[in-house]
């Protein structure tokens, strides 16, 4: 069954030269592959988002997220800084980072970029960031890359779609440099290839899981840029402390 639009408050989140509408949709439920999906909160300032979501998984058959995005056609490169991501309790696959979808459904193909979460040493240590893709709607999804560890906060991801290809590369010094997130020894690529109709969902989707059990996740987002446009840039006319977005539940 899929519910769509539950609307509790909207405040547009204008932005100069970005102009990007960002909105959140709650993706998944009780079925939710990994452990049930439970929801998640989103909260908005100038300078990006926090973000809070319990149970689901980016991973398998049927997504369970919480997700901040845009709609958005042909190329592009996203960097974005990840200040704190935590997990209550510490868990070992705690994920955030930048999506990539065909539409809001829990069966969508998709891109993902794992970051693991800095309260448990596991996660730091050997698991750090992965490209997770699911290639055929309502298909298994899988790692193309495995390991870049250990990660250190605040971590910057850079996620360049050009055509059907996507690379991400990784840096812990504010993106002044980036490595890439391959694992050569293991003969893994920092890169996979999904062919995407567009427009594209891009964002940030974040989901809480644990040997099947929900446990929340916890990320602060800043410094996020679209083809090198800052796109959380306000007018100090439509500064908000605070705002919410559109919420999309999808069952």
């Amino acid at each position: 069954m899929r519910y769509l639009t539950v609307v509790a408050m909207v405040i547009t989140l204008t932005t100069t030269a970005a102009g990007y509408d960002w909105e959140v949709a709650e993706i998944g439920g009780p079925d939710s592959e990994g452990s049930p999906y439970e929801g998640g909160e989103v909260k908005f300032t100038d300078g990006g988002f926090t973000i809070d979501s319990t149970g689901g998984d980016l991973w398998s058959n049927k997504l369970g997220i919480t997700l901040v995005y845009v709609e958005i056609s042909g190329d592009f490169i996203i960097q974005y800084t990840i200040e704190e991501h935590t997990s209550d309790p510490s868990a070992v696959w705690s994920k955030c980072g930048a999506m990539v979808m065909q539409d809001l459904e829990p069966d969508s193909p998709y891109v993902f970029i794992q970051s693991t979460c800095s309260n448990n040493d596991e996660a730091v240590n050997d698991k750090g960031s992965k490209i997770i893709t699911r290639p055929q709607r309502g298909g298994e999804a899988g790692p193309g890359s495995n390991g870049w560890a250990p990660l250190q906060w605040p971590v910057t991801y850079k996620l360049v779609r050009e055509g059907d290809l996507f690379t991400a590369s990784v840096s812990l010094d504010g993106g002044k440099t980036f490595e890439s997130i391959a694992d050569p020894a293991d003969s893994k690529e920092d890169n996979t290839t999904l062919a995407l109709e567009d427009p594209v969902i891009l964002g940030i989707a974040a989901s809480g899981d644990e040997d099947g059990i929900p446990i929340t996740t916890m990320a602060t987002v800043t410094d996020v840029f679209i083809n090198g446009i800052n796109a959380f840039a306000v007018e100090p006319a439509n500064k908000l402390a605070t705002a919410w977005g559109r919420i999309r539940r999808v069952e």
